[in-house]
């Protein structure tokens, strides 16, 4: 892949090695992986299920940011 930018090459790779922390948590019987964000929030990122329904339902949208209970 080629990229045509005038922008500096430090800034467009800015934080593509950055580490992130992954949980895989269920909530209402759907198993999510969520990147954390805070002690007890994440952002969605992927949705596991094999139900059809739960890939339409808004509350699970990758990029949403929710809240979970630690268990």
């Amino acid at each position: 892949m080629l990229l045509y930018t005038t922008m500096p090459l430090e800034i467009v790779l800015d934080g593509i090695y950055k580490e992130h922390e992954y949980k895989e948590i269920d909530t209402n019987g759907v198993k999510l992986i969520v990147e954390c964000i805070g002690i007890n929030q994440g952002k969605i990122v992927r949705l596991i299920s094999s139900n059809p329904q739960d890939f339409l339902n808004p509350n699970f949208f990758p990029g949403k940011i929710i809240t979970f209970s630690l268990q």
